[in-house]
């Protein structure tokens, strides 16, 4: 596709609307949709005749669940970057991942990723009616700040992408913060959907070579179910070797080889395998405070007027469809969701 046809006044002007919900309180917001025909009427004249740079990129940490260093660029980079993954990006790249990559992607996301997980753990039962089964949890070190640009421009042309297409995707990935030449900023949408990409060649690998059926990724953590152990250990020699010399990663410390009746650290939970062939499912001991801060935050702004039951309602019924199918469910539901006096 051309830039005109991608970068049209409808197609801005929808993706304008997604950037801006639950932010328009913002000031950023607020200033762009003043005079919104003439931002983005200025945004398609800069973009179709290649004028169109990026902002300044603005850093801030979050903490949970880990630290991290988000990069956000202005509303209008954000806006431009919704258009074009919404046009170009998500679908060309999204029919080239396999079944079983689940973070970020329409209809799965967390409780895909953990129901996959489960389903094979159960199949693998089923075989000998026994949990001597094995996992290799594979994790790598510094994920998006480790992407190598000329790698994934590479794979990226393989999609056979337009001139115009690859103008803008090469502006995506080479317009750093701090003018960096490897490494993609956490906050980009455009971002995560390179990242699904990047490690599409270890998927592959992993269900066409190794042959492992039992394989589950989301995002960087990646899950490797099987009954042999040695055959475990000849497999991350593989990964390991095929991430380091064509994808210039490397694995972390978190990588390794246990058996699933001692449970699988996965996605904020701990499954366990058990003797019957049940899955015991319980949230982490970092979750389950995580969790319990959380709600005790919300009841605090309930006390104070600044939050309506309403929202408390939609809020605390996430959180508990998140945890009721743990062993806490029950036990934290009544300890975390007071009544207002």
């Amino acid at each position: 596709m051309k830039l005109e046809e991608i970068f049209t006044f409808e197609n801005l002007y929808d993706a304008y609307k997604c950037c801006r919900k639950s932010k328009q309180h913002k000031g950023e917001v607020i200033r762009f949709e003043t005079n919104l025909s003439s931002n983005i009427i200025n945004l398609i004249n800069e973009i179709i005749t290649k004028k169109y740079k990026l902002g300044k990129y603005k850093e801030f940490l979050i903490y949970e669940p880990k630290k991290r260093v988000i990069e956000a660029l202005p509303f209008r980079d954000r806006v431009v970057i919704k258009c074009f993954c919404d046009v170009v990006l998500i679908d060309r790249i999204d029919k080239r991942l396999i079944y079983d990559n689940a973070a970020c992607r329409k209809e799965k996301g967390t409780m895909f990723a953990i129901k996959r997980l489960e389903n094979f753990l159960r199949n693998e039962y089923r075989k000998e009616q026994n949990n001597k089964i094995f996992f290799l949890k594979c994790d790598i070190r510094k994920y998006f700040q480790s992407i190598n640009h000329e790698v994934l421009l590479s794979l990226l042309k393989k999609i056979n992408f337009s001139s115009d297409e690859m103008w803008m995707i090469e502006k995506l990935i080479k317009e750093q913060p701090n003018n960096a030449d490897v490494g993609l900023p956490l906050g980009n949408q455009s971002s995560q959907w390179f990242a699904l990409l990047y490690l599409n060649v270890i998927d592959r690998y992993v269900k066409e070579d190794l042959r492992v059926k039992g394989y589950i990724r989301y995002m960087d953590d990646m899950i490797l179910i099987h009954r042999n152990k040695g055959y475990l250990q000849y497999s991350l020699s593989k990964i390991e070797k095929k991430c380091e010399e064509e994808l210039k990663l490397s694995l972390n410390e978190k990588t390794q080889i246990g058996i699933v009746k001692n449970g699988i650290d996965f996605l904020g939970y701990r499954h366990i395998l058990n003797e019957n062939g049940s899955i015991t499912r319980k949230l982490r001991a970092s979750s389950k405070q995580r969790l319990k801060k959380h709600l005790k935050t919300l009841h605090k702004l309930r006390e104070k007027n600044i939050v309506d039951d309403e929202y408390v309602y939609i809020r605390k019924n996430a959180f508990y469809n998140h945890i009721k199918d743990t062993k806490e469910s029950k036990k934290l539901k009544n300890e975390t969701f007071p009544q207002k006096n």
